[in-house]
């Protein structure tokens, strides 16, 4: 072969960067008050993993530092701590990474029930529309994108660092509610009954916005961001991943929907920081609000 054909071939290996998914894929290591939640992403990921392989080995999972969502983000696209992150989206996250964009809980995250005090029922019974909402004041975890959400509704929010400061605010009556995932609140109450027996899950009202938590990566890692999409897909296509939010036990006890079914009172807010081709309507990805009064289990 002529050396100037050597030459464009050194050229082309130098001119195009590959990405190979390492061997070990490093994940952040769970805070002390959120293990379950850790369980669900961390073993979802490891069995897209595992069904998106086709044939090559599948990276083990290391959990390397805690880390709050704005700390993520910059350690994503440095490289070097984290390669996976979970979180919620937004339009700018997504600029910044990669995402995965396949719900990981079908979009139940956006079905907001409040941990309120329970002295304080008779006035929520009172909440019926957002104008009633806003007069009160709801606690939100720093960097999280739910802030923005409400406040581009004109709802009151203050932001606290750690998520046992969130309870620790309702207690303390420095907050009047805060909002969690329709599957949150109950294991998190039972895991702070003895702590907080103020506290309580006020089941007649939910906080509805359309918003998922994604997988996110660097966002020129365009190999992992495929193989863990590949396995999502796959994961859609058998069922699996329905089967696994029904069985895991962070989700499992909103099911069936139809028993868990919406109240009358759900307030419903735009999310504007989602990104425009966001089909929340797509019954592949998303939970319909038809499927909490349907019986579909």
């Amino acid at each position: 072969m002529p050396i100037y054909r050597y030459g464009l071939l050194l050229l082309m290996f130098i001119a195009v960067p590959v990405f190979a998914v390492p061997s070990v894929i490093k994940i952040p290591k769970p805070q002390a008050d959120s293990k379950d939640a850790q369980h669900y992403y961390t073993e979802l990921l490891r069995q897209a993993l595992i069904k998106g392989a086709t044939g090559r080995a599948v990276p083990e999972l290391m959990e390397t530092s805690v880390m709050e969502q704005g700390r993520a983000i910059h350690e994503l696209n440095r490289g070097a701590i984290i390669d996976v992150y979970w979180m919620g989206t937004n339009t700018e996250r997504e600029q910044q990474l990669r995402a995965i964009r396949i719900p990981l809980d079908r979009g139940l995250i956006g079905y907001r029930r409040f941990i309120i005090r329970a002295d304080r029922q008779a006035e929520f019974n009172n909440i019926t529309t957002s104008a009633d909402l806003k007069r009160l004041l709801g606690c939100q975890g720093l960097d999280w994108p739910d802030v923005d959400i409400m406040r581009a509704s004109a709802l009151r929010v203050t932001e606290v660092a750690v998520l046992e400061g969130l309870y620790q605010q309702v207690v303390a009556k420095r907050c009047d509610y805060f909002p969690r995932g329709f599957y949150e609140a109950v294991p998190e109450l039972s895991q702070r009954r003895v702590a907080y027996p103020e506290l309580m899950e006020y089941q007649h009202l939910v906080l509805h916005y359309p918003f998922a938590i994604y997988f996110f990566v660097r966002r020129d890692n365009e190999e992992l961001a495929q193989w863990i999409e590949r396995g999502l897909e796959h994961m859609i296509d058998s069922g699996e991943l329905l089967a696994f939010i029904k069985s895991h036990p962070l989700t499992s006890h909103v099911f069936p929907l139809h028993k868990n079914s919406l109240p009358s009172r759900t307030i419903h807010i735009a999310n504007p920081f989602m990104p425009g081709d966001t089909d929340y309507t797509n019954a592949r990805y998303w939970f319909q609000p038809a499927d909490f009064s349907a019986v579909t289990e």
